[in-house]
């Protein structure tokens, strides 16, 4: 079976959760049954290397990737090679601009679809470009019927359910990872960490506000990493609106701003820190969790998230994603004795080992495509 994923971004790029999640997906699957086809967008990748080396770095006989530079024109027309060739197409975004007419190309040859929304009909990320994304969705309701939705929890489920009642069917699964090696690194106390986008649904101000209360509450000196780049001009706009309230509330020694890092030193700074906080507005999974998880260090995410599984495990916890309640949480962890604590990060790795390893569930997946193969065109 023939598999294309078109993508914005795919791993070594690190500008969107799905460059990685699609990149451990598409390397664990059995190579024997499926062959994978991506066509990306050169975003987020470094400008100075060839995309040719960077393809060639990845490929393999039956997973071959390509990147290209903007040219739309040039993306569509490899993208419509691509689908003449395969079995399924794999989209992982509605407003990617490609994804319309591929899925008109793809749906006219009788492909098997499937559509991964990643957190793009959440309230709060449609917001922004609104006009845009209705109309994307108006044409894409007229295929839904020959679309399997895939949504990463059961909250997704029920947006798609909304907006597209009529699909061929919604699957959950959940984002897996590949387990990375577990940095045994001094624990430093009061570093908090954020990473992601600094981008305003990441509610970072909210965050940076919840460092100066908790250091109220507590008495206890906190140092926020911020590990994150700005890309797109409102993002740069809202970052230079967090460096202004650092200054304003003149927390300058308990707030850093680190721009983006990567690979092993990302795994020690996750490593080092006493906990992870995700305070978005709006988030579909949040591979950052899994990140932190991966390596034993809590997590503190807001309720507009889908991790409650950070308390029922006692792995961290799942709060308002409000000052109070963030600042709440950041007490609460710091506040706890050593044995506690060191015991918290034990669940938050067995956590990410039992429920979240690419290698224990990959077959979810395999599944659903063998399924594809035996549905009738």
């Amino acid at each position: 079976m023939k598999i294309f994923h078109p993508l914005l971004c795919y791993y070594p790029s690190q500008a969107g959760g799905p460059a990685n999640t699609l990149y451990w997906l598409n390397s664990e699957i059995n190579k024997r049954e499926f062959d994978i086809s991506v066509l990306s967008t050169n975003f987020g990748l470094d400008p100075l290397k060839s995309l040719h080396d960077v393809s060639n770095a990845i490929n393999s006989p039956r997973h071959q990737v390509l990147f290209l530079d903007s040219s739309r024109i040039k993306f569509l027309k490899y993208g419509f090679d691509l689908i003449n060739e395969s079995d399924v197409v794999q989209f992982s975004s509605l407003f990617f601009f490609p994804t319309l007419p591929l899925l008109i190309k793809a749906t006219f040859n009788r492909k098997k679809i499937i559509l991964s929304p990643r957190g793009e009909l959440y309230p709060a990320a449609l917001k922004n470009k609104s006009l845009q994304k209705r109309i994307f969705l108006f044409f894409i309701k007229i295929f839904q019927n020959k679309v399997i939705f895939h949504a990463t929890n059961n909250f997704e489920s029920n947006i798609i359910n909304k907006y597209f009642p009529r699909a061929k069917e919604i699957i959950t699964i959940p984002n897996y990872v590949k387990m990375p090696l577990k940095r045994n690194v001094k624990i430093t106390n009061g570093q908090l960490l954020f990473i992601g986008r600094i981008n305003p649904i990441k509610n970072i101000d909210v965050l940076i506000k919840s460092v100066v209360l908790s250091q109220k509450l507590s008495k206890v000196k906190l140092n926020l990493l911020i590990v994150g780049s700005a890309r797109l001009p409102y993002e740069i706009a809202y970052e230079k609106r967090l460096k202004q309230l650092v200054k304003t509330l003149n927390i300058q020694d308990s707030v850093t701003f680190m721009g983006h890092v990567q690979g092993g030193y990302k795994d020690k700074l996750i490593a080092s820190s006493q906990a992870l906080v995700l305070p978005s507005q709006s988030e579909n999974f949040g591979n950052v969790v899994l990140e932190a998880l991966a390596q034993g260090t809590p997590v503190i995410a807001s309720k507009n998230t889908p991790w409650q599984s950070l308390t029922k495990f006692n792995a961290g916890y799942w709060t308002e994603g409000s000052v109070d309640g963030i600042s709440k949480s950041i007490v609460q962890l710091i506040d706890l004795p050593k044995i506690d604590y060191l015991k918290m990060r034990d669940r938050a790795y067995s956590l990410c080992l039992n429920n979240f390893d690419i290698k224990s569930n990959i077959f979810h997946w395999e599944k659903l495509y063998k399924k594809l193969s035996h549905v009738q065109k």
